[in-house]
């Protein structure tokens, strides 16, 4: 990782009562829609966390476990510093808006809670652990996620965040369903134990962090775990935010758009709560009167504990500083925000006062502790003071793309929005090491009210300059778990710092000097949506990437297929140089290279090589190299943006490869196939590879279009969930199969069964059957049914080399009109024989199938491959008609 190191520019000096206020979070930044204002609402949502100090942490497994309306209303409404600690990133799941699954989908879910802290107040982390997919137990999930390295993990954020309640949502039993889930409960009872006792992790503490005792360890009812001792209501409409905590938790929930949580903002009363677990001292429950009962939170209890030599002044340094935050409560006005912040001013004044005495006395139980929550502190009320005051900075760099080697110009803004004289001091920007700024613009320094300042730099960025990748991927996992740098700055947080941040030193009204950061941004203008905003990468100076970048091949065909290379330039120069696709022994491609020039920062091209199977060549996987070399450099990584409008892009780097699955199947000669796409779905691709003619249907063609043209109709996962066209055509889809067309239905959720979509009765259990063990040994009911021995003669061979899973949202009970093919089921459990099921309609066939072929298509699995050619071969007339 990179070293931060200042870069001071601009005129005068920085008083010595300079208050540093981060507006920045070292970590991946804010959704768009959390850009930070200024004024009395902001003010007043600041001034509502100074009264005392109050942190909680909540625990889960995923995002979306999270009790969104309860952290709305701690940190919006009571003021409490609140943080989700998500043990996963989601990488296990499905993504109902896009084609990211595993690392990308990981990437995607955490700007999504991201996203969702930004609107309801909170912080976000996370532990090492990859989500593998779901797991029937704790023991299970532990031999992904071992078990000390999980506890070491969430008792490496308790003594970063230091709440002094843990909100646990899971039990960590049986009950709680998910493998995970139990895991994420264990984990969360383990740490609160440990977390305050250095001879656990004490690795951790050569980092700067402390042990850290919680005070109260709460079970959350959220997913019916009992009778809850606290209960917070949740639905109170706010005077300043003009809803209710459950509306703006709504909000956040729906951030979760790549897990189809959009939610309804209903108002009226709501409630959340749980029962208290354990307490340090120990708490009868019945008598717990909230999760902060018991628990000192006041500044005069954690300067008492301190109990420092300069104990009494403390104390009265302390009070001052309270009275003067009450003042400007009391002062804040809609109208006429000017008037809190002589008080605010005279807080920020006995603030650093405090500060200096904690820092000058002896070491003793709680100074640390103390010190800590007056800087918190003293950020809070500074930003307090700059919204009250209507002062506004930001810190702007002209391109969103940074290369090694090139130079951009930023800008440092402030605009004086009140009534008062704004004296800028200082001005520059934090660079990571080896990078330099060169001042070019005014030294302005005093702005009246409603003037702008700013200040224009050029940023050069060196050669070594490190690429973005989020440190979590900057090294290959180990197992399940992710491998984080040894840097505190970044381990358990959402993503990387910002790379460029801007400071101004400044004074409101004479009053002391503040110094204010603020990550640059790269702001455009879309002319469909406006203005926008996005963080700054540095990136390599070319993209290399395949399509398709795999791709299965069956070993009868001979001719050569088109393999494209994309060739992107993101430096503002440019690049010469060739551009090669390098085959692995048994392969050819051609041409060998093809010269490659772009002239500048967006220029692209394809360069298509066709690609041969030597005659004889063995089956198995082979893999393709994609390499650009220019200027004695070899570049093999293409960029993939992870950007949708909710949450804000990220870099994802991966290797320019195209991977080739070679094995033996067979098809029905002249298949014509639709294919009605679900979310992130690759069916249609993987009926291409096997060479067969292959249509995606679109809403016309689904409610008016000629399907008689079609042998076989293949539905996406999750159509009947995503696609309305194919919900008010379904009985043309089942008339189409009467007349003898096959159709073939992937995974479908509730909706499926509900909305009687099937040609005969079907149901889905809650919750629903599935396998979860790849490995699972599957049962042929009937080894001679033409859907597993025609074309192709499956066997045991072909359910090898599965990846994450089995199948899912199996039938549970269906009309005796169909006929199940397989039987599986994880250890320990009763066999499930609703995981492929078949019947006659009419002249046709049609067939439910909850295998998880939409996992195996990409990683290349040979017998999901040959089941899908068998499924699509399918005839009415292979069928023994229904009596």
């Amino acid at each position: 990782m990179s070293i931060w190191k200042p870069y001071r520019l601009g005129p005068g000096r920085v008083s010595a009562t300079l208050l540093v206020l981060w507006l920045c979070a070292p970590v991946l930044a804010q959704a768009q829609l959390d850009a930070r204002g200024v004024g009395t609402l902001e003010a007043a949502l600041l001034m509502r966390q100074l009264d005392g100090e109050k942190r909680v942490l909540m625990i889960g497994a995923h995002p979306d476990d999270e009790d969104t309306s309860l952290l709305a209303t701690l940190a919006r409404g009571h003021g409490a510093r609140t943080a989700y600690l998500s043990l996963s990133r989601g990488e296990g799941g499905q993504n109902l808006i896009g084609s990211e699954l595993g690392e990308g989908l990981g990437l995607l879910r955490t700007g999504e809670l991201v996203s969702a802290r930004s609107v309801d107040g909170g912080q976000q982390f996370f532990t090492r652990a990859f989500d593998f997919g779901f797991s029937k137990s704790a023991d299970e999930t532990f031999q992904h996620w071992p078990e000390e390295e999980l506890v070491r993990d969430v008792t490496w954020v308790i003594r970063t965040f230091r709440p002094q309640v843990i909100l646990s949502i899971f039990t960590g039993t049986p009950r709680d369903g998910h493998g995970q889930h139990q895991a994420a409960g264990i984990a969360a009872r383990r740490a609160f134990e440990v977390a305050g006792d250095p001879s656990w992790f004490p690795d951790q503490l050569e980092l700067g962090v402390e042990p850290w005792t919680v005070s109260k360890l709460y079970q959350l009812n959220r997913f019916g775990s009992g009778t809850s001792t606290v209960s917070v209501s949740t639905g109170e409409l706010d005077p300043v935010l003009g809803r209710s905590y459950y509306q703006i938790a709504m909000d956040s929930r729906s951030q979760h758009r790549s897990q189809d949580m959009g939610s309804a903002q209903s108002p009226g009363p709501r409630s959340s709560g749980g029962t208290l677990v354990n307490a340090r001292p120990p708490r009868d429950p019945g008598r717990d009167d909230g999760f902060f009962d018991g628990v000192d939170t006041t500044l005069v209890g954690i300067a008492g504990a301190a109990n420092a030599r300069e104990g009494a002044a403390l104390l009265t340094s302390v009070e001052a500083y309270r009275e003067a935050v009450a003042v400007a409560a009391e002062l804040l006005h809609p109208a006429y925000p000017d008037r809190s912040i002589g008080s605010l001013q005279d807080a920020l004044v006995e603030l650093v006062t405090t500060l200096e005495l904690a820092r000058t006395a002896p070491d003793g139980p709680g100074r640390t502790e103390l010190i800590r929550v007056l800087e918190a502190r003293r950020e809070t009320t500074t930003a307090a003071l700059l919204a009250a005051a209507r002062v506004l900075v930001d810190v702007r760099v002209e391109r969103e793309r940074l290369v090694p080697g090139e130079e951009v110009s930023a800008e440092v803004i402030v605009w004086n929005g009140g009534s008062g004289v704004v004296t800028v001091e200082d001005v520059g920007l934090d660079l990571p090491d080896g990078w330099s700024a060169s001042e070019d613009a005014s030294d302005r320094s005093a702005l009246g009210p409603g003037e702008l300042g700013q200040w224009r730099l050029i940023v050069r960025v060196p050669e070594t300059a490190e690429i973005s990748q989020p440190y979590f991927l900057e090294e290959p996992r180990e197992g399940g778990l992710y491998t984080w740098p040894r840097d505190p700055e970044v381990m358990g947080r959402p993503g990387n710092p910002s790379l460029v941040v801007g400071r101004a030193a400044l004074a409101v009204s004479s009053g002391p000097s503040v110094a204010v950061r603020k990550a640059a941004s790269y702001v455009g203008v879309d002319q469909a949506d406006g203005e926008y905003r996005v963080p700054i990468f540095v990136l390599p100076p070319v993209s290399v990437s395949v399509e398709p970048a795999a791709s299965a091949w069956p070993t009868s065909e001979s001719d050569a297929r088109a393999v494209a290379v994309q060739v992107s330039a993101l430096a503002q120069a440019g690049i010469d140089g060739e551009v090669n696709l390098i085959a692995p022994t048994g392969w050819q491609v051609t041409p060998s290279s093809y010269p490659v020039t772009l002239t500048g920062d967006g220029d692209e091209m394809s360069y298509e090589f066709d690609v041969r199977a030597d005659p004889g060549v063995e089956p198995g996987n082979a893999t393709f190299r994609a390499v650009v070399r220019s200027g004695g450099v070899e570049h093999e990584h293409g960029v993939e943006l992870i950007d949708y409008p909710h949450v804000e892009p990220v870099p994802f780097l991966q290797e320019a490869r195209f991977e080739v699955s070679h094995f033996a199947v067979a098809v029905r000669p002249g298949l014509r196939v639709g294919y009605i796409s679900g979310p992130g779905d690759s069916g249609a691709r993987a009926l291409a590879d096997l060479g067969i003619d292959v249509e995606v249907l679109g809403p016309e063609e689904v409610r008016s279009g000629d399907l008689d043209r079609f042998d076989t109709i293949v539905l996406g996962i999750r159509v009947y969930e995503t696609r309305e066209d194919l919900r008010s055509s379904n009985e043309r889809l089942l008339d189409y199969a009467r007349r003898g067309g096959t159709v073939i239905t992937q995974y479908n959720q509730y909706q499926y069964p509900a909305g009687g979509f099937a040609p005969l009765p079907v149901e889905i259990a809650r919750p629903h059957d599935r396998v979860t063990n790849p490995e699972a040994e599957v049962t042929f009911l009937d080894p001679d049914h033409p859907v597993l021995s025609a074309p192709n003669d499956l066997s045991s061979e072909d359910f090898e080399g599965w990846v994450q899973e089995r199948g899912l949202y199996f039938l549970n009970r269906w009309d005796e009109g169909y006929t199940a093919l397989l039987e599986m089921a994880d250890p320990g459990e009763a066999p499930k024989q609703g995981s492929l099921l078949v019947t006659r309609v009419g002249d046709g066939a049609y067939v439910y199938t909850g295998l998880a072929l939409f996992r195996q298509f990409p990683a290349g699995v040979p017998g999901a491959f040959r089941l899908l050619a068998n499924l699509v071969s399918l005839r009415g007339s292979d069928l023994a008609p229904i009596l």
